[in-house]
């Protein structure tokens, strides 16, 4: 069984976010000094001079403002403005990042990509010299439709987890309405069009605005029609939903001042019909190299599937390809593919090789293909994957053991530790835990396709699952700890691979960690998550695994991808 790692951490911070909007002055996060005095009734030595204050680090100071491009905007537009930071202070501002409010109906919601760009913590490090400034072009969308007025606020803070800042600016909203309106119809033919007989009644259809709470529904009457009334111009989402059997595919539309009509269409179910398949076309990529991947799909049904796209990691990994720009008729945001009873379409789709890969050893691909964001369970999914060579990490951590009731855990030396990788030569390094159970793997590759083979002192046996699967991932300075658990007892020793004895030789290689290894895609085949990660998180090996793996479960089937609009 293969184990996860992960730590979720909050960041401590010395102010509390502020609960109404607050000034563009800069914060004073401080902390105060203290000071003691002695007690009267227990005089201080006479030898004994005061001692002397430690001084208190002086933190950065960031003064922000956010300038709006114009006095007033509608519910359909992008809210645009400026975002002004500088440090005023003395000192410098490093990693600095933006916590913005979202509690009120009023403040302004900022979509994930491209967001705050390097001000979000996680991201590329922000860093301003005393004196130096920043600005940064941020698009927001109003989240409370029925209000007069819009507000983006928050709270600065830099690598220190102290806040250094604080931010608050407020523009005018202009509500406009358009009428919405429609014809709903099932497609049983599959032709994509609406043919006669196909019209539905009492179909129930919510508009969901995109970017906060407010929805409109109405019902199909017995000619199709449906009727959503006047509605505030904006963003809105429908579907995603299997009614009287038909599924509804999710779709944007964008309503404008005025009329729309809207053609609202039910598909049958796939039924097993669509069976998928991917394929890099190399075995090795680099960073923001342009990597072509082979998706087949096959309709082995009587009905067209028209509507046809793909959804892509949507465990959210950032060594995966997303499947958007480049992938042609298969991206969600358009009217999708179609495929002919009997027929199996490839499609050539492109996409760079994200930069994270490189710490992963591997590119992925992980998809399911079917109507938009509706009846995903029975999609058709297929994975791939591709070697990203050329990263380093590291392999750290420590054997340990309960000393006993209200003890610490102790470490257990004596514990040799081999590292094994799929490929002719598995062996990839063997070290011995020292006296407080440490050990270590220094200049790894990383990749998916590793395993840590225990084998401790006579008496003691490792308590959970003994080899265990990681996922090795760098950088080699972002280095994380296993722990593993041992116990008193006796088990048998697991088999470690044996190391040919050509392993080194000339004309001998050792595969690169993250190359294919019977991980191409097929029809229904569930990409690889829930390993061990040893490069930057921590977590106990063993019962917790369990539970790791169906968290991944659940990233990967209950995500949902971002959408774009289609008119």
């Amino acid at each position: 069984m293969a184990a996860l790692t992960g730590v979720y951490a909050t960041p401590a911070v010395a102010d509390p976010e502020p609960s109404a909007p607050v000034s563009t002055t800069p914060a004073t996060s401080e902390a105060p000094s203290s000071s003691t005095t002695p007690s009267p009734s227990v005089p201080p030595a006479e030898s004994s001079a005061p001692a002397a204050p430690k001084p208190q680090a002086e933190r950065a100071k960031i003064e922000a403002s956010a300038v709006f491009d114009k006095l007033s905007y509608r519910t359909d537009e992008d809210v645009r403005f400026t975002f002004k930071i500088k440090n005023v202070g003395t000192v410098d501002a490093n990693g600095i990042w933006v916590s913005q409010s979202f509690s009120e109906p009023t403040d302004l919601v900022v979509p994930h990509e491209p967001g705050w760009g390097p001000l979000v913590l996680g991201r590329e490090k922000k860093n301003l010299k005393p004196g130096e400034s920043f600005e940064l072009p941020i698009a927001g969308k109003v989240k409370d439709l029925e209000s007069s007025s819009a507000v983006v606020q928050g709270n600065i803070f830099d690598d220190s987890r102290f806040r250094v800042g604080e931010f608050s600016g407020t523009t005018k909203i202009t509500k406009e309405t358009g009428r919405v309106t429609g014809v709903v119809y099932g497609d049983k033919n599959g032709s994509g069009t609406l043919d006669d007989g196909e019209k539905l009644d009492g179909i129930t259809l919510k508009l969901q605005y995109n970017y906060g709470p407010t929805n409109f529904t109405a019902t199909s009457d017995a000619g199709g029609r449906i009727e959503f009334g006047d509605v505030p111009a904006a963003e809105y989402r429908f579907g995603g939903e299997v009614i009287k059997g038909w599924l509804f595919p999710s779709k944007l539309v964008k309503i404008e001042p005025g009329e729309k009509d809207l053609l609202l269409r039910g598909s049958p179910p796939l039924n097993g019909a669509l069976k998928a398949s991917l394929a890099f076309a190399k075995d090795t990529y680099q960073p923001g190299e342009t990597a072509h991947v082979s998706v087949t799909l096959t309709n082995s049904g009587t009905v067209p599937l028209s509507g046809i796209v793909a959804a892509c990691n949507r465990a959210g990994a950032d060594h995966a390809l997303k499947g958007r720009s480049g992938w042609g008729e298969l991206d969600s945001g358009t009217d999708g593919a179609t495929i002919a009873p009997g027929q199996t379409r490839t499609f050539d789709v492109s996409e760079k090789v994200p930069g994270a890969a490189l710490n992963v050893g591997y590119v992925g691909v992980e998809c399911d293909f079917g109507y938009g964001e509706v009846d995903i369970d029975n999609h058709a999914t297929a994975h791939a994957r591709a070697a990203v060579p050329g990263g380093v990490a590291s392999v750290v951590g420590e054997v340990v053991h309960n000393a006993g009731p209200d003890k610490p855990r102790e470490g257990l030396s004596g514990v040799k530790v081999v590292l094994v990788s799929k490929g002719d030569c598995p062996v990839a390094g063997e070290t011995t835990t020292d006296e407080k159970g440490h050990f270590e793997f220094r200049k790894v590759a990383p990749g998916p396709d590793y395993s840590l083979y225990f084998l401790p002192p006579q008496g003691w046996r490792i308590k959970y699952d003994n080899p265990t699967s990681i996922l090795v991932v760098g950088p080699e300075d972002n280095v994380g700890r296993t722990f593993v658990e041992a116990e008193k007892g006796e088990a048998p020793l697991p088999a470690v691979p044996a190391q040919p004895s050509t392993c080194g030789k000339p004309g001998t290689t050792t595969p690169v960690p993250g190359a294919p290894g019977g991980e191409q895609g097929s029809g229904g085949g569930q990409g690889g998550s829930g390993l061990a990660s040893t490069g930057a998180d921590v977590i106990w090996l063993g019962a917790l695994a369990l539970a790791a793996l169906g968290l991944g479960a659940v990233l990967i089937f209950g995500a949902r991808r971002r959408r774009r609009p289609v008119e």
